[in-house]
């Protein structure tokens, strides 16, 4: 009965935090659909698995519970305020698994230090930041694409590479963003921390072990790259499509499973064997009514936060500002003609309001592009962001990057992010900053620091994105294209203090 009485109290206090944190929780299954992230599925279920194994020398239904977990409870509500004012969503993935922690410390105290492992498995159900996400899929790509040509050459073939497209013969292999090798890189971390706590014993052996897990995933990303060239070069390029495409990535991430539970098995015949001296870890004897005052503060902290978290920025000040219908068509001797953004697009901008209108000069080989999606508050799924993953997504390659002091009047000069990007033999010259509250920004991170600083001091987080794309449809040189460029976002900041 005692047990029984246990379980339906974790059951309760997992309840309260799924209720708390559901929309959280919904924004990161989400994020989990996403292909590199599908690992994070079987993370909780390891995480049970885990705690299972621990049955016979942890008594999950005593209970030792500890004030602690509250200090932790109230850090991880913090951290969730903040990531939601700033937009940082890692930071309120990093606030759920925290509460869960504190949950874990609430009614274990001490003893959840034996629980260290569980939970350091549990912190992967965290997706990597998509900063973090965006530099490791362009370094696996062109590490990927060198290996794979290295292969190619070994094998006699005449082969050519450019960043991280190669070409053999009539015939262009591009290393796009999904075959980068990331979709390897963190099952197989988490697979061999797991293969480490179940067959190793000695640190060495373990981070050693740890070590190699990024020489295998691009050895074998591009050993599977370096297949499917050989099958385009063979005549049976077929089979580097469609399901062969994904069966090959498939087959090689098992083979480096495999080498990697080999690894583990010749490192576990070197270690000596040791036995455990294991002892039951049950509860140290605590007041009932401390207990019950404990587990009654978790929740009403936890219930007054999430309130808080959910219901703050409602409260932020929304400003007036005219209406971007309005927005001119004519800048500077540009005349332009609105466009219309899809809904795809638009739920992925999670703009209140928005400008897209392209503009064309007479005599000139080209079209310049205005997107400004504006927001009247900004929150975590609800912000502007820079849009190098859009445009990376789309199959652009950034050639050039840098920044421009633009004189936009005579007592003021203003930063301007630019790109220039090429595809098939196209090149555009992107440019863009954050308009918000009067300041020109182009840091993600001064972004992120200014909307949780003016959400606190100001209670006000509007702003807009300024996208100004120049595509460029005959010659013009870079130096030309740049100085037009500049002339029409000169033109435009005016048009920008008005209607922002």
């Amino acid at each position: 009965m005692q047990k029984k009485k246990a379980f339906l109290w974790l059951l309760f206090l997992f309840c309260i935090i799924v209720i708390t944190y559901f929309p959280v929780l919904k924004k990161l299954f989400h994020r989990w659909t996403q292909e590199n992230n599908s690992y994070c599925f079987f993370v909780p279920l390891i995480f049970l698995f885990l705690c299972w194994t621990k049955r016979k020398t942890f008594d999950f239904t005593s209970f030792s519970v500890s004030c602690w977990g509250l200090i932790v409870l109230i850090l991880a509500i913090t951290l969730s305020l903040v990531g939601s004012i700033s937009s940082l969503e890692t930071l309120l993935y990093l606030g759920l698994y925290l509460v869960i922690l504190a949950l874990g410390i609430t009614l274990y105290g001490k003893r959840t230090k034996h629980l260290i492992f569980p939970f350091f498995i549990l912190f992967f159900i965290i997706p990597l930041p998509p900063f973090i996400n965006r530099l490791l899929t362009f370094k696996l790509q062109l590490i990927t694409s060198s290996l794979a040509v290295i292969l190619m050459k070994l094998s006699g073939l005449r082969v050519f590479q450019e960043g991280n497209i190669i070409n053999i013969g009539a015939t262009q292999l591009q290393i796009a963003e999904a075959c980068s090798g990331l979709r390897y890189f963190m099952p197989m971390i988490l697979l061999d921390l797991l293969i480490g706590y179940f067959f190793l014993r000695k640190f060495w052996t373990r981070f050693f072990l740890f070590g190699l897990v990024p020489l295998i995933c691009v050895l074998a990303n591009a050993l599977r790259v370096y297949i499917l060239a050989i099958f385009y070069v063979s005549g049976h390029a077929s089979l580097a499509r469609g399901f062969f495409h994904y069966f090959t990535g498939w087959l090689v991430f098992m083979v480096a499973i495999l080498i990697l539970t080999f690894l583990a098995l010749i490192f576990r015949k070197w270690e000596k064997e040791e036995v455990e001296n294991e002892e039951a870890l049950k509860e140290s004897s605590l007041n009932w009514q401390f207990k019950k005052g404990c587990v009654f503060l978790f929740c009403l902290i936890l219930i007054i936060g999430s309130i808080g978290l959910y219901y703050f920025p409602q409260t932020f000040f929304i400003p007036k500002k005219v209406n971007l219908a309005r927005f001119p068509l004519q800048i500077d001797g540009w005349y332009g003609e609105k466009l219309k953004l899809s809904n795809k697009i638009l739920k992925s901008l999670w703009a209140d309001d928005y400008v897209y209108n392209v503009y064309v000069q007479k005599n000139f080989p080209g079209a310049i592009y205005v997107l400004i999606p504006y927001y009247k508050y900004q929150t975590a799924w609800h912000t502007a962001h820079t849009p190098q993953t859009c445009l990376l997504g789309g199959g652009w390659f950034i050639v050039k990057s840098g920044k421009w002091n633009l004189k936009v009047s005579s007592k003021k000069v203003i930063p301007i992010k630019y790109m220039w990007l090429s595809k098939n033999n196209e090149y555009m010259l992107a440019t863009y900053f954050f308009f918000e509250r009067g300041r020109v920004i182009i840091s993600p991170w001064w972004h992120k620091f200014y909307l949780l600083w003016d959400g606190i001091t100001r209670r006000r987080t509007d702003g807009a994105l300024i996208r100004v794309e120049m595509f460029l449809r005959g010659y013009v040189s870079p130096h030309a294209a740049e100085a037009r460029l500049k002339d029409f976002l000169i033109a435009l900041w005016p048009i920008l203090n008005k209607f922002i």
